[in-house]
């Protein structure tokens, strides 16, 4: 967009920027008002207020495709059409003001347009047949149609309501208008990363999994990429042939759990529990050394480098990191605390204690700043007793006691939880979706028995019932474990790649024992790892399963074992109708009887043994009395499971982010270890989840 401002030079210098409100935010995300000031615009206008003429000036537009803004375009300029003026403002014209051919005098002198994306050829017919291209100066399409999170990170959003659009009935026969949107946004980003993507999609049986999105989605992208592929780099900078980049589309279907789940990373908690504004401002009112109030901003996000250093770290690890980075500060300028707290220097030291000082309060003032986020997150975690919660949570996910049992006591727990008035409706609603995931055989009156003793609203119980058009509950337990599974070589240790992940985390730290280290154990509350760790690993390791994730179009050549997505055609092999593994099975006839649910099924009434009543209430008690356990990492190193086996103690996610129709989630050159040089070269892995990607993810 800098480009196009500084290629806009007028004769009399200056000039007006027109935006509408998409493209505004997009503008917002990139840039700051000084600096499109700088480039001699007088004024930033949006094109849907009533602005005055100024025939004097060029401008340049800077809008998003859509009829409304082209139509607000054309009426600038169009012959014919009345001009509306504000009271007080510019009528009929001045001397030299360009006029149309109905005498109408124009809003401006000129017009530079750009789009922010691709513009339809049906909107292109429109401008060109609406008698204003002689004031159009430029056209152009820039391609940025994407909201960038950070830098691994962006959105592609539709404007409201996305899941509704995508995935309700009433609206289904247009969802296809949708996906090609999303599509084009898609293409956008690969234009602007110069990328040429081999495209994979989750495969999913219709009957059986329902409607899901990731194919068509898959295939509009394909075709949408031809228009920009011929343009397209083939070689890289030093002139070899690119390596080979993947796109892996999937919906959320794929991992039910990682949106309702919370996390305890300083991230996760921070948006979960937080106001956030413009998902990056926070701001609270400090109390100064005087007494008086101040209202302090901090802006989170990758210009801040404690925000950096600790935003993907447990909770309990970032208070540590914190406060040792707190004293670390103290400790290096403890001529500036000294003189703080009154003790008398020379002036030779006095003057190195002033030039220190600014630097010195920026970063207290920083780090001051955090500390005070990361107790408001604590504060908010007692508050909604999220200690309890996140425990229950992991049991049910991950189907196991931080010690290593399976986890079959979980009745009465939540029980208790959902007849607790000083539990949050919001909470209860996340834990009965979990228990609706962990215990597919439930019906739906019988998960609508539940809401109504939970007492939520009826926007929550439709919620519930939303979340079945997105997920089928009697295969979602199943298409979990698939994706999760990884081939039976990797499991017996054998046949691994030089490339693997767990060889080049243990490449470039030097370090090559794996496990035994109490460090590198997942906490009691962050047990679940997403299965989109999975998936990437799977890709970059070139296992992942080419019959759950096929190509749209297969590469051109097989590529040997070093290379990106070489993808062994493995099976899963785990049977649909096998219910043993769910930890949740057996509970519904305890839940029933302990909140007085008469059941369908008197046979369910008895399913439940006495020993596991005994657990329960065991379990119970725990909720109600026992000491803290999420900065407890589990100590239960001789369980190897799926879902716990993992050494980053990655948790699940929240719901915030995935309110955006698609989210996508970007991951660079793979990490260079010791020998990266001699290997080839690693193209990029993308992976774009349709309704969203959580924190943990």
């Amino acid at each position: 967009f800098l480009n196009a401002l500084a290629s806009v030079r007028p004769n009399n210098r200056f000039k007006v920027v027109v935006v509408d409100r998409r493209s505004l935010y997009v503008l917002n995300q990139e840039l700051k008002s000084s600096e499109v000031y700088e480039h001699d615009v007088v004024r930033i206008e949006k094109i849907e207020n009533n602005r005055r003429d100024d025939p004097s000036v060029e401008a340049l537009y800077f809008l998003t495709p859509s009829k409304q803004s082209v139509a607000r375009l054309i009426n600038d300029f169009a012959p014919g059409v009345p001009s509306q003026h504000p009271a007080g403002g510019r009528g009929g014209g001045s001397f030299g003001a360009p006029a149309s051919a109905a005498g109408k005098q124009t809003k401006y002198r000129a017009a530079h347009v750009y789009f922010t994306s691709e513009l339809p050829n049906s909107l292109l017919a429109l401008v060109k047949n609406s008698g204003i291209t002689p004031y159009i100066r430029a056209l152009k399409e820039m391609c940025i149609e994407y909201d960038v999170n950070d830098s691994r990170v962006f959105l592609t959003k539709l404007v409201d309501r996305p899941f509704y659009r995508l995935y309700s009935p009433v609206v289904a026969g247009g969802f296809n208008d949708e996906l090609e949107l999303i599509s084009k946004k898609l293409a956008n980003v690969c234009g602007t990363l110069k990328e040429n993507p081999v495209v994979r999609y989750l495969l999913l049986d219709q009957e059986t999994h329902g409607d899901t999105k990731a194919r068509p989605l898959a295939f509009l992208f394909h075709t949408e990429m031809e228009r920009i592929r011929e343009v397209l780099p083939t070689e890289d900078e030093a002139g070899g042939r690119k390596p080979p980049t993947e796109l892996i589309i999937v919906d959320r279907s794929a991992d039910p759990y990682a949106p309702v789940l919370h996390e305890f990373t300083y991230e996760a908690m921070v948006h979960d529990l937080l106001d956030i504004e413009d998902g990056k401002k926070f701001s609270y009112t400090a109390q100064l050394a005087n007494g008086t109030e101040e209202t302090k901003i901090v802006m989170l996000d990758e210009t801040d480098p404690v925000w950096q250093e600790f935003r993907f770290q447990h909770i309990s690890d970032a208070q540590q990191g914190i406060l040792k980075k707190f004293q670390a500060l103290v400790g290096s300028n403890r001529a500036i605390v000294g003189m703080q707290s009154g003790e008398r220097v020379d002036l030779s030291r006095m003057r190195d204690v002033v030039n220190n000082m600014p630097q010195f309060k920026d970063q207290m003032s920083l780090i001051a700043s955090h500390i005070t986020i990361m107790q408001r997150c604590m504060d908010q975690f007692e508050k909604l007793h999220l200690n309890d919660l996140g425990l229950l949570e992991q049991n049910l996910a991950v189907g196991l006691t931080p010690e290593g049992d399976k986890y079959k006591s979980g009745d009465l727990d939540i029980a208790y939880v959902l007849n607790n008035p000083s539990i949050a409706s919001e909470d209860k609603l996340r834990l009965l979706l979990i228990f609706f995931i962990s215990n597919p055989t439930l019906t739906e009156p019988e998960r609508q028995k539940l809401a109504q003793l939970a007492k939520l609203s009826r926007e929550a119980r439709e919620t519930i019932k939303g979340m079945g058009l997105v997920i089928r509950w009697l295969h979602a337990l199943d298409l979990l474990k698939q994706i999760k599974q990884r081939p039976s070589q990797q499991a017996k240790g054998a046949g691994l790649s030089k490339w693997g992940l767990a060889s080049m985390r243990a490449a470039a730290t030097g370090n090559s024992q794996q496990g035994g280290d109490d460090e590198s154990k997942p906490y009691d509350v962050s047990r679940y790892v997403p299965a989109f760790k999975s998936v990437l690993e799977g890709c970059v390791e070139g296992n992942l399963s080419e019959e759950l994730f096929p190509y749209v179009v297969p590469p051109e050549r097989p590529r040997d074992s070093s290379g990106l997505g070489m993808s062994a055609r493995t099976t899963p092999t785990f049977a649909q109708g096998d219910r043993t593994g769910s930890p949740a099975t057996s509970m519904w006839s305890s839940i029933a009887n302990s909140v007085g649910i008469q059941t369908q099924q008197d046979a369910r009434a008895s399913s439940v043994p006495a020993q596991g009543s005994a657990n329960a209430q065991k379990q119970i008690k725990s909720l109600r009395s026992s000491k803290p356990t999420w900065q407890k990492r589990d100590s239960t190193p001789s369980v190897a499971t799926t879902n716990s086996s993992s050494p980053s103690g990655a948790v699940s996610g929240m719901a915030a982010i995935t309110s955006s129709a698609a989210a996508m989630s970007l991951s660079p050159t793979v990490p260079q270890g010791p020998s990266r040089s001699k290997q080839q070269a690693r193209g990029r892995v993308i992976l774009f989840v349709i309704g969203g990607v959580t924190y943990s993810e």
